[in-house]
């Protein structure tokens, strides 16, 4: 049986207002205060607190709160019930109820250290700082080789933001277990913060001195010497890992980040070949490297030198398909799209379900304006993956560019129900659509399409431009189709396209001296070479009385591409047919 100790019954509020260090301090008042509790009383303390501890063990806390302060009632002085009950309260989230247990607890059993820990943790928890210190204080003049209690003292202080009290308690669990990485790493934190960047330089120091040979300890110091501008340093601590393990791939990134970061660019590069091209050093490590190393917008050097690494990848890691992908990509990026697409139409012979190996395989097809491949490759995606919008697209376009509308219109139509989330994409769906329909004389669909486009980009000057040029050409919704081609030489000024459709809207309306102004600029800004734009020229300086000089247009126009099937008539009988 439990021992109970005999008090006199005490009101269960005047207990809890009375604070654990202030009874340590009245020994006399208590004393005067004890007296002899009933053995019925002392059998029923017992027994509520044995079945508190049942309904706990059961989960039933609230159950068993009730039945520690029960017991309290009945011995005010019991510490252990004080004790539990904060415990319970703890684990309700009641903490600021669970920190007066818990100190009561403390003031009636100073000696318990589990009762010191409990309300240390909920002094914390109530942002009673001073005590949380003082507490793990105590605890550890208590206990001076408690390598817990140390370490929560060393935290403590840490966290109050008393970092060289931290420092030196850690310097005392340092002299029991010895020198290791993990505290030195603590000890160096705390120096940082408090600015003594030698004495973290003297720890690491400290730590190679322990293990000469250990070159992950040189890399800590390495690291920490860049950081805070000592690159001498950190220098001859590289130097010594190379010494120690000259295969050691690590130095070498270490080393090509460095130079990096002192603009050496050259010497950077040279210690990332040293660095890549060890086996040592698993495949996929290599690659995030790269992506960080080579990020953003690259400029040439760095995507010949990112073909250069990925080129020393495939050689060393030669069994390895991601070596391959990753070296087609380097291709891709450095625009040698026909290596690219070679080495990508193997991979997928043993990787059908990789999409992103066909999406980019799709790009090279049309980089390279290979339309007949384009199709046929977009469409084995789609029969792999059937839910994705993009191969449908390329189906589309490929097909549009291949003359075969009523292919592209039911690969775009089909394909555009895919896309989620992705208006850029919808974008050119829709626009795609537009050229479409007109291509098979379905010229409300088409506009409809086109309406559609610019409702997610009013600014697409492609889509401004072709949907006005088409209007222009049926005369119709005129006054729109000048607006809209207006919009798309603002945006796009210097496109002869865009000018050549500005300047034939005029025409259309017959505004022949505005026509003119705009086709010259559409000449001078590269139309020379397009038929159309030649032969628009001729049509304007026909309606202007410039025969002769629009008969000269149109026999140019007839020595370049995309002219009219008027125009032999036009230039067999010197007249304007429209």
């Amino acid at each position: 049986m439990r021992n109970i100790i005999i008090i006199i019954v005490l009101s269960f509020s005047t207990v809890l207002s009375v604070h654990g260090y202030s009874q340590k301090k009245d020994k006399k008042k208590k004393k005067e205060e004890k007296t002899v509790i009933t053995e019925k009383d002392r059998f029923r303390e017992a027994d509520l607190f044995v079945q508190a501890i049942r309904e706990r063990e059961l989960g039933n806390l609230e159950k068993a709160r009730v039945m520690f302060s029960d017991a309290i009632q009945i011995n005010p002085e019991d510490a252990a019930a004080y004790y539990e009950n904060a415990r319970i309260l703890q684990a309700m989230g009641r903490t600021d109820e669970a920190l007066i247990f818990a100190e009561n607890a403390v003031g009636l059993d100073n000696g318990n250290k589990w009762f010191k820990v409990l309300y240390a943790d909920l002094a914390k928890a109530n942002n009673q700082y001073e005590e949380y210190v003082k507490v793990y204080e105590e605890l550890v003049e208590e206990y001076p080789r408690d390598l817990t209690f140390l370490n929560q003292l060393a935290f403590a202080y840490f966290f109050t933001g008393d970092y060289q009290k931290s420092v030196e308690v850690y310097q005392i669990i340092e002299e029991i277990v010895g020198v290791n990485e993990a505290l030195t790493t603590q000890i160096v934190q705390l120096y940082s913060q408090l600015g003594l960047t030698d004495k973290a330089v003297e720890e690491y120091e400290s730590l190679i001195e322990i293990s000469p040979d250990e070159p992950r300890y040189y890399a800590l110091l390495a690291e920490y010497c860049l950081k805070n501008g000592m690159e001498d340093k950190a220098i001859r601590a590289y130097e010594k890992i190379v010494e120690i393990n000259p295969d050691d791939p690590y130095v070498h990134i270490s080393l090509a980040d460095f130079y990096k970061k002192k603009g050496e660019d050259e010497k950077s590069f040279e210690e990332l070949k040293l660095g890549l091209a060890n086996p040592s050093l698993e495949l996929k490590t290599k690659i995030n490297l790269l992506f960080a190393y080579y990020s953003g917008e690259l400029t040439e050097t760095q995507r010949k030198q990112a073909l250069e690494l990925s080129e020393i990848l495939r050689e060393t890691h030669p069994d390895d398909p991601m070596s391959e992908t990753f070296y087609a990509s380097m291709l891709y990026e450095n625009k040698d799209y026909e290596g690219s697409r070679s080495i990508l139409r193997e991979i997928i012979k043993d990787q059908k379900g990789n999409y992103g190996l066909w999406e980019q395989l799709l790009f090279c097809d049309l980089y390279l304006e290979d339309f007949e491949a384009l199709s046929t490759e977009s469409e084995e995606a789609i029969d792999l993956f059937p839910n994705y919008p993009l191969p449908y697209f390329f189906a589309g376009i490929s097909n549009f560019q291949l003359k075969d509308f009523v292919k592209a219109r039911a690969y775009l139509e089909s394909g555009k129900e895919y896309v989620i989330n992705n208006n850029p994409l919808l974008e050119q769906f829709y626009s795609t659509l537009g050229d479409t329909y007109n291509e098979l004389k379905m010229y409300e669909a088409s506009y409809d399409a086109y309406d559609n486009s610019l409702k997610i980009n009013p600014d697409n000057s492609v889509v401004l431009n072709n949907y006005s040029y088409y209007l222009s050409l049926r005369s119709e919704r005129l006054d729109k189709a000048e607006k809209m081609s207006k919009r798309s030489i603002d945006l796009d000024p210097y496109n002869h396209n865009n000018l050549d459709t500005y300047a034939w809207v005029l025409y259309q309306r017959e505004k022949f001296d505005d026509a003119l102004e705009w086709i010259e600029k559409a000449y001078r800004n590269g139309g020379d070479s397009s038929g159309v734009v030649l032969e628009h020229y001729g049509d304007i300086l026909f309606k202007l009385g410039r025969e002769k000089e629009a008969h000269e247009y149109w026999q140019q126009a007839k020595t370049r591409k995309d002219y009219s099937d008027l125009l032999d008539k036009k230039i067999k009988d010197k007249k304007l047919y429209e």
